[in-house]
């Protein structure tokens, strides 16, 4: 999701430094690595394989856990994630806080470390790069500054990483979007990172038809061939209206057909494009509305994982004054599991929440999988 609808707090960076520096990781944290995680998770053709060799389809849900100060190491909410049988958590991350300051990689590891002792996978992205492909070696800088690499390579049992948010704008070509990740991958890969690579389309993550023709020459270039390649479905009813109205079915079997692993790296009910003339934050209104069930559908019959936007609460259009606020897509309204089940069932504008967290047959409740690698902390047993 786009900055502007995602930021909500002010980080107070200086008090977050001195909490991780007092209360930091232990040699001997249970998050640590243990000595038989020696592997990463890898890919072979459409699926994502733990390093035990089992298969696993990721399901989980986006935490903007870099704008949280209420709870910046996840604490609270990452137990609570974890009731809903997520496998997996999308951790947003950003170099630097809003208000400038460095985001410290002590607050990044605790979070890396929360998620694993609830048994889910952590699945870290950069979002200073956000519709902008042009920031895309900015984003990979970080990633292969010496203090990241070692972080990554500590937790290279357990950690998937998503390159960067969703890189470029809707005038990106796929010779363009070849071209600048596969220096990303060649800088990636020689500066000692091992684990998945995860890609986000371009356009703001939507557009599949651009990145779809690169992924193969992508992938081959990997010298891992360890590629995940993810979409934001924001294709609002507004949007498909002026394609064809199996657009949906299409795109999924199109990346389906490459037999390749994808995910639907954001997955909502709104966010959508809401018509010539709406401003931004009517994509909040029904004018914005996704068709999220058949997202659901067509993702399950492809073995498609997907993560639901956002844990919440504080989605919302800040650009504004006083800003204008989204809780259609917040999952939670006080980061709690119990807040999802309080949803009436079938509510105009939350309901699709319970049902695509708990109630629906193809929910992160009902078919999310943590293999006994998970289950075992992250080791073979």
């Amino acid at each position: 999701m786009q900055n502007n609808l995602n930021i909500r707090y002010s980080l107070v960076s200086i008090l977050i430094c001195c909490i991780t520096l007092a209360c930091g990781s232990k040699d001997d944290d249970d998050s640590n690595p243990s000595p038989s995680a020696n592997a990463t998770f890898h890919v072979e053709k459409n699926y994502l394989i733990d390093p035990c060799g089992d298969k696993i389809v990721l399901k989980g849900v986006n935490k903007m856990s870099v704008f949280d100060e209420g709870d910046p190491f996840g604490d609270q909410y990452f137990p609570e994630i974890a009731k809903t049988n997520a496998n997996s958590v999308r951790i947003v991350w950003q170099t630097v806080y809003n208000n400038g300051s460095a985001a410290p990689l002590t607050q990044l590891e605790k979070l890396i470390q929360n998620c694993m002792q609830q048994k889910m996978i952590p699945l870290v992205e950069v979002h200073d790069a956000t519709c902008d492909l042009g920031q895309l070696s900015k984003v990979v800088d970080y990633w292969t500054r010496a203090d990241v690499v070692a972080l990554v390579q500590k937790y290279e049992h357990a950690l998937l990483v998503n390159i960067a948010n969703e890189a470029g704008d809707y005038a990106v070509t796929s010779e363009q979007f070849l071209a600048a990740y596969k220096t990303a991958i060649t800088r990636m890969r020689n500066a000692g990172i091992r684990t998945p690579l995860l890609i986000d389309a371009p356009d703001c993550g939507k557009n599949l038809d651009v990145m779809a023709p690169t992924t193969k020459e992508l992938m081959a270039h990997d010298p891992a061939h360890n590629l995940i390649f993810s979409f934001h479905a924001y294709w609002s009813k507004a949007a498909i209206a002026f394609a064809q109205p199996t657009f949906i079915k299409d795109e999924l079997q199109m990346a389906a057909d490459l037999e390749l692993p994808f995910i639907i790296g954001e997955l909502a009910a709104y966010g959508g494009w809401p018509g010539d003339g709406q401003p931004d934050y009517a994509s909040c209104t029904e004018k914005g509305s996704i068709d999220y069930i058949t997202l659901l559908k067509e993702a399950a019959s492809h073995d498609m994982g997907y993560f639901v936007w956002e844990w919440g609460p504080g989605n919302g259009y800040y650009n504004y004054d006083p800003p204008k606020l989204c809780p259609e897509l917040d999952i939670t309204t006080d980061g709690t599991y119990q807040s999802i089940l309080a949803i009436p069932i079938g509510n105009a504008t939350r309901g699709w929440i319970r049902d695509v967290v708990v109630d629906n047959s193809l929910s992160i409740k009902k078919t999310s999988v943590k293999t006994s690698y998970l289950t075992n902390d992250f080791a073979c047993k």
